[in-house]
């Protein structure tokens, strides 16, 4: 039983990282929706999130998902430059970028589901 559930969880991690890894500010897409979703590694939920973003993606052109991960050159650099509030996993923050800068524009705390998402990128404009 436990050698099907490390192949589950094994599995799973091979489509959560679809999700595009940055290395720098620059690596964001300008003129895109972006959702950063800061994460710890192993983290069941952080993988349903990235999953349940890569569903939303399909359908729209527009977004882009970048994956920040605990620990990581990038994260500790938008930590240090932004006031990103992490505190639980995954956190996600919808952004946009103007000038090299990101601008927050909602934030999700842990796990949300599609319906959740959906609704705030179809009306981020009223938040």
């Amino acid at each position: 039983m436990r050698k099907i559930f490390v192949l589950c969880l094994f599995i799973s991690s091979l489509f959560a990282i679809q999700a595009k890894q940055i290395n720098s500010i620059e690596d964001i897409d300008t003129n895109k929706e972006v959702i950063l979703v800061f994460s710890i590694p192993s983290c069941p939920w952080c993988i349903r999130q990235i999953n349940v973003l890569e569903k939303i993606k399909e359908k729209r052109d527009s977004l882009q998902i970048v994956k920040v991960v605990k620990d990581s050159d990038i994260y500790n650099k938008l930590i240090e430059k932004y006031p990103f509030p992490v505190q639980f996993y995954p956190t996600s923050f919808l952004v946009d970028k103007e000038d090299n800068e990101l601008n927050i524009k909602y934030e999700f705390q842990g796990f949300q589901k599609e319906k959740n998402i959906i609704k705030v990128l179809d009306s981020i404009d009223e938040f």
